[in-house]
Formats: structure tokens, C-alpha cells, sequence
């Protein structure tokens, strides 16, 4: 686990090889987080191994202790990015009630398949009214 890291200089980005609008869509999540304030700490976890390359960033909500906020990692196939929810902030309902696609990590821990800067900035303002709840 790497930390004090940036989607743009992470070495996610640099083995992943994904699609450019996967990762302009990283770099729009990632700024956004940081301009709302929800974040406070960004690590990475990279698998550079030969044939696997890929990784995620990790967005923490405390710096200390660690709380995770969410993961998100770009794709190498497809135009969007996948977004991992932590510590119960959001429901499977509250994310299918605002019309973002499901993924398939296991439950209780919903994920979504964001598609658009406009996914992403109704993403935020959820997060917002969420985080400071807890």
C-alpha cells in the first residue's frame, strides 16, 4: 500500500493501460473529492505482476485512523470507472435510487459503474450529505 499518492502520478495509472476516458474519469472523481473536502488521505494498491497489472486508489475520509471512503480503479476495456463504497456511507437502495449502475462486489458493500462527470458530481453531493452524518 502506497500513500500521499495522486491518480496522476500513481503507479496505478502507469501499469494499468486503460481507456482514456476511464481515466480522464479517475482524474474528474479524484479532483472532486479533493475540492468538496472529503477526502484526506489517497493511497494506492498497484499489481504490477507480469500479465495482471492493475491496481486501485483508495480514498480516505480520515487520515487518522485510516477510514476509507471509497476505491476506485479505471478500466481497460470499457468507458467507465468502478467505484467501491466503504463503511455502510451509502446503501445498495440510495445508489439504485439514484439511477447508478450496480456492480457485482458482494453485498453489503455496494459499487457502482460510473459512466459520466455528471454520475460523478451527484456521487459527491451524496457523499457529502452522508459523511457528515457520521
Amino acid at each position: 500500500m502506497l500513500y500521499n499518492v495522486t491518480w496522476k502520478n500513481s503507479k496505478t495509472k502507469q501499469i494499468y493501460n486503460a481507456t482514456k476516458r476511464s481515466e480522464e474519469l479517475m482524474s474528474y472523481l479524484e479532483d472532486s473529492l479533493l475540492n468538496s473536502e472529503l477526502v484526506q488521505l489517497i493511497g494506492e494498491k498497484p499489481v504490477p505482476d507480469k500479465g495482471r497489472e492493475y491496481g486501485e486508489m483508495i480514498y480516505y475520509y480520515k487520515s487518522k485512523p485510516k477510514r476509507r471512503l471509497l476505491s476506485a480503479a479505471p478500466r481497460r476495456d470499457n468507458d467507465y470507472i468502478h467505484v467501491v463504497i466503504f463503511r455502510g456511507i451509502l446503501t445498495k437502495e440510495q445508489i439504485i435510487q439514484n439511477g447508478f449502475e450496480i456492480g457485482s462486489y458482494p453485498d453489503p458493500t455496494p459499487d457502482i459503474k460510473l459512466h459520466s462527470r455528471a454520475e460523478i458530481d451527484v456521487l459527491i453531493e451524496l457523499l457529502k450529505k452522508m459523511v457528515q452524518q457520521i
